[in-house]
């Protein structure tokens, strides 16, 4: 029996799952009805009229967003890309030999670096070929349907490529164009089962019309091309290949130079684009055009101004090392205010520094509290402290309460040490007790499970066991 489906009612969970008769049924919605209609008027109507009218006034208003700004700024036509000349040409012979063998399936890495424009060159140029891209986008691992049915990726990755190879649209316009198919992110499935892949590829080319393209980037290049697309696979299915080099500085100035233009103008109220803010990207620009264009707009944007973070923003963030910080701990200063103090150097700002190190940090301490104490009843409360954060310690589960804890133990330590002992105390390594502690109990361990799967023999058994050696001797 499938499970029952619910809906969230202004009362709570209501259950679908129950016996209504007919006639309730049609007297319940009766009832609706003439509610709807009792409360319906002509100044509701005014009103969902106003609401539509403020709707459609507010997506316009989106219309000047980041993401319609980076669609504004997409090239369309092959002049505008930033992709050297040489590589266009390559790609486009490509594409056109695609256009003349129809019905015969090729395959192509697209490879280069990250940001360098793969994806849309090879966008606009399939158009200027009269092809229709069409990309697969990686969904969840598993997906769960009305009727519970559990889809594989690999499954899906293979329906995309027959479906869309074999079968029009029904939403398509022009049926004149031929498709081409493009993959971006390979189903992660197949880097466990290369051999499955392979055998996709086959497939592929035996039932596949349109020509297929895989995009590799540099930071994953080695990865796809070695573990998916080696050099007997590559010759067996005669695989083609383009390097696409990283964007030169010329294009890229080229490509500010363009998008500068299109963003001042429909970007204006939000955005001012400088000679100068122009040259400070491309100074640190790393042939990297997606990135580019963001630093070009984030870097441009109409803030206000505020004074006083204008006057910190140069300064450098205080950086505290491993031993200063213990040096803090264990020697506090204060500053007296009459009857009232505070310390220098807040226990919680500490604290803060070493949430990443919090054991470290509190391994140290517990070596070094003992040497700036001068009264034993300091070292007393302070030695139940450390025992309490020792006990805290063992709860692993919740990473906060690790936080807690080194906050609790560096405010303690700091409150109990009114008069810290001054003399040269340099700050000691914690002693590897646990570590020699873990060594023993492996020892042990080893030792004993020898004793019992190899236990020692007797003397007697020894004494007979020699005795036997003589008379066969």
């Amino acid at each position: 029996m499938p499970p029952v489906k619910k809906m969230k009612s202004n009362s709570g969970w209501a259950d679908l799952n129950l016996d209504f008769s007919t006639d309730e049924v049609e007297q319940i919605k009766l009832n609706d009805c003439k509610k709807i209609i009792k409360r319906t008027s002509a100044s509701t109507v005014v009103n969902i009229n106003n609401e539509f009218e403020s709707v459609f006034k507010k997506r316009n208003k989106q219309g000047n967003s980041l993401a319609t700004l980076l669609e504004a700024c997409d090239p369309t036509e092959p002049s505008h890309l930033s992709v050297s000349k040489r590589k266009q040409n390559e790609l486009s012979d490509w594409l056109y030999q695609q256009k003349i063998q129809a019905g015969k399936p090729r395959i192509l890495i697209l490879s280069g670096p990250s940001g360098c424009g793969k994806t849309v060159t090879l966008k606009v140029l399939a158009k200027e070929n009269n092809f229709e891209v069409i990309e697969w986008i990686t969904p969840s691992d598993s997906g769960i349907y009305e009727n519970y049915t559990v889809s594989k990726q690999a499954d899906k990755f293979l329906e995309f490529l027959i479906r869309t190879t074999r079968y029009n649209s029904v939403l398509e316009n022009d049926r004149s164009s031929r498709r081409l198919l493009l993959v971006k992110d390979i189903p992660n499935v197949y880097f466990f089962n290369k051999d499955s892949f392979h055998q996709l590829l086959i497939d592929y080319l035996e039932l596949g019309r349109e020509p297929l393209v895989f995009i590799c980037p540099d930071s994953e290049g080695s990865r796809v091309q070695f573990s998916l697309f080696p050099t007997d696979i590559i010759e067996k299915f005669n695989i083609d290949i383009i390097n696409v080099n990283a964007t030169t500085s010329t294009a890229m100035k080229n490509m500010l130079k363009r998008v500068s233009t299109i963003l001042n103008d429909k970007g204006g109220h939000l955005l001012n684009i400088t000679q100068h803010s122009i040259d400070e990207v491309l100074s640190n620009g790393i042939g990297d055009v997606r990135s580019t264009l963001l630093n070009i707009i984030f870097t441009s944007l109409k803030v206000p101004v505020d004074n006083k973070l204008k006057s910190d923003c140069g300064l450098r963030g205080e950086s505290l090392g491993l031993l200063h910080g213990i040096g803090r701990v264990i020697n506090p200063k204060r500053i007296y205010d009459g009857k009232l103090w505070k310390f220098s150097h807040d226990p919680d700002e500490i604290a803060a520094y070493f949430q990443s190190q919090a054991s470290i940090f509190l391994h140290f301490l517990h070596e070094n509290y003992l040497n700036t104490m001068g009264k034993i009843e300091q070292v007393d409360y302070c030695s139940d402290i450390m025992s309490l954060s020792d006990t805290i310690s063992t709860e692993w589960r919740d990473p906060n309460l690790l936080k807690v804890n080194l906050s609790l133990c560096i405010r303690g330590a700091m409150v109990l040490n009114e008069n810290p002992v001054t003399q040269w105390n340099p700050v000691r390594k914690p002693k590897s007790i646990e570590f020699k502690s873990q060594r023993d109990l492996g020892v042990a361990e080893e030792r004993w499970y020898k004793s019992i799967i190899r236990p020692k023999p007797s003397q007697e058994q020894n004494n007979l066991d020699n005795s036997i050696e003589i008379v066969d001797d």
